[in-house]
C-alpha cells in the first residue's frame, strides 16, 4: 500500500483546509510509494501531491498569508530613532567664540494612524479574499488535473485494446497467408492472388507496429501529466469497461449545469471577487474623508563649547505629542475618478460570470452531444460487428474451398478490423463523456 503523504494536497475544497501551510511543503519529497500497477486514484494521488503546478499553489497562498499580515500590520505605529552629528566651522569667530563647534541630536519618533476612512479594515477584508481565491485557483488546477489524467488514462485502456485487436488481425493474416501459400502449391490459386494475400499481411504486421507506437504514445502523455521520469515504466491496471458503463443513463443537462455551477472553482472566484470590487469602492470612497493620526517622540541634544555633555543631554532632554487631522478639500477630481474606475471595475464581476456560465453551458451541451453520438455509434457498431464477422467467417471459409478470390477475401478481412477499432473508439469516446458529465455533476470520477 501507501505510506502516509508529507505534502499536503490542495486536492480537498476550500472550505474543507485549514491552510496551515509551509514553505517546506513546496520542496518537500512525496512519501508516497510507487504502485507496480497504477489505478486511476494511484495516479489522482501522486499528481495531486507532487505536480509543479500544485506545489505553486502552495506558493500562492503562502504569499497570500504574507499580505494578509502585512494589511494587518499596518495598524501598528512606526518608532523609529535618529541621531545627528554636525560640526561648524567659523573662518573669522568674534566675541572670542571658537572656531569650530560640534553639535549632536538625539530622538525616538512614533507615529500611528488612528482613523483614515477605514481602508486598513476594507484592504485586509480584501487579502484574506484574495487567499481564499488562491485556494480556489489550487482546486481548478486540480480539476483540471483530474480531467487531463481521465482522458490520458482513457487513450492508454485504448491503445492497448488497440493493439490486442492488431495482434489478432496479424495473426487471421498468417492464417491467410498460410492457407493461401498450400493453395498456391496445390495449383488452386495463382502467384498473384498469393502476393495479394502476402501484402495484407505486411500491412497488417505494420498496422500491429503502429498500435504499439500508439500505446506508446497515450502512456507518455500520462507519464508527463505524472511528471515522472524519462526511464520509469509505467503500467496502469487491467480495467474493463462493461456494456452498462458505455449505455448507462445520463442525469437531465440542466441539472448536471445546476450542479456544476454551485461548485466549480471559477465560479466561486468570481463571486468572492463581487466582495473585492465593492472593497475598491470604499478604499476609493475613502479619499473624501478626513484622516486622524498621533505623533510623539523624545529628543535632546548636545552643542559644543557650552556646559558639560551629561548636562546638556538632561537639560535638552524633551518630550512631544501631537494629533493630526487631514481634511481633504480638493485633490483634483482624483478621489472623484478613483471611485469612478473602481465602480466601472464592479462591472466585471458580471461580465465574467455570464462568461463563465456561457463556457459551462457549451461545455455541458457538448458533452451530451458527444454521449449520445458515441452510444448510438456503439449501438450500432455491436451489430455491425456481428454481422461483419459472420460475413468474415464466411468468406474465409469460402476462399478454403476456392469460391471467392482475394479481392473479397481481404474487403472481409478489412470491413472486419474496421468495424472492430470503431467500435473500439465510440466505446471509450462514450466512456469519456459519461465520466466527465458525472464529475460535473458529483465531483467525483470512478474507473471504472
Amino acid at each position: 500500500m501507501f505510506a502516509t503523504v508529507a505534502f499536503i494536497s490542495v486536492a480537498a475544497s476550500a472550505e474543507d483546509r485549514a491552510g496551515n501551510y509551509t514553505a517546506d511543503q513546496i520542496t518537500a519529497a512525496s512519501e508516497m510509494e510507487m504502485p507496480d500497477k497504477w489505478s486511476f486514484d494511484d495516479c489522482i494521488r501522486w499528481a495531486t501531491t507532487n505536480r509543479t503546478d500544485i506545489r505553486r499553489t502552495i506558493l500562492n497562498i503562502l504569499q497570500a498569508d504574507q499580505d494578509i499580515s502585512s494589511a494587518k500590520d499596518a495598524w501598528l505605529p512606526t518608532v523609529g530613532f535618529s541621531t545627528s552629528q554636525s560640526f561648524t566651522n567659523y573662518p573669522s569667530p568674534g566675541g572670542g567664540k571658537d572656531g569650530n563647534i560640534y553639535g549632536s541630536s538625539y530622538g525616538i519618533n512614533a507615529n500611528w494612524t488612528v482613523w483614515e476612512g477605514n481602508v486598513r479594515k476594507y484592504r485586509l477584508e480584501s487579502s484574506k479574499i484574495l487567499r481564499r481565491q488562491q485556494q480556489l485557483a489550487g482546486d481548478d488546477v486540480v480539476k483540471s488535473l483530474k480531467l487531463g489524467i481521465l482522458q490520458a488514462y482513457l487513450n492508454i485502456m485504448y491503445a492497448e485494446e488497440a493493439v490486442k485487436i492488431a495482434e489478432q488481425t496479424l495473426e487471421v493474416s498468417d492464417s491467410q497467408t498460410a492457407r493461401a501459400q498450400r493453395l498456391m502449391e496445390s495449383g488452386r490459386t495463382s502467384k498473384v492472388d498469393y502476393a495479394q494475400i502476402e501484402s495484407q499481411r505486411a500491412q497488417d504486421s505494420y498496422n500491429l507496429v503502429q498500435a504499439k507506437s500508439n500505446y506508446e504514445s497515450a502512456v507518455m502523455s500520462l507519464k508527463k501529466i505524472l511528471e515522472l521520469g524519462l526511464t520509469y515504466n509505467l503500467e496502469i491496471e487491467d480495467v474493463t469497461f462493461p456494456d452498462r458503463a458505455v449505455l448507462a443513463d445520463l442525469p437531465a443537462k440542466e441539472q448536471v449545469y445546476d450542479l456544476a455551477a454551485a461548485w466549480l472553482p471559477g465560479l466561486k472566484s468570481n463571486e468572492l471577487s463581487k466582495d473585492i470590487y465593492a472593497n475598491d469602492v470604499k478604499i476609493a470612497k475613502a479619499g473624501h474623508l478626513p484622516s486622524v493620526s498621533l505623533s510623539g517622540g523624545i529628543g535632546t541634544g548636545y552643542t559644543g563649547k557650552g556646559s558639560a555633555w551629561a548636562s546638556q543631554m538632561g537639560q535638552n532632554f524633551n518630550e512631544n505629542i501631537g494629533v493630526n487631522v487631514s481634511i481633504p478639500i480638493f485633490d483634483g477630481n482624483s478621489t472623484k475618478r478613483a471611485v469612478a474606475k473602481a465602480k466601472l471595475a464592479e462591472l466585471e464581476y458580471d461580465l465574467t460570470k455570464k462568461n463563465l456560465l456561457d463556457n459551462l453551458s457549451q461545455t455541458i451541451e457538448g458533452l451530451y452531444v458527444d454521449a449520445a453520438n458515441a452510444k448510438a455509434k456503439y449501438t450500432s457498431g455491436i451489430s455491425r460487428l456481428e454481422a461483419t464477422q459472420l460475413t468474415s467467417d464466411l468468406v474465409n471459409r469460402q476462399f478454403e474451398l476456392g469460391l471467392v478470390n482475394p479481392l473479397e477475401l481481404l474487403t472481409a478481412h478489412n470491413n472486419l478490423l474496421n468495424a472492430k477499432l470503431e467500435l473500439l473508439q465510440s466505446k471509450y469516446m462514450a466512456i469519456l463523456a459519461n465520466k466527465t458529465i458525472s464529475y460535473y455533476a458529483t465531483q467525483e470520477i470512478a474507473v471504472p
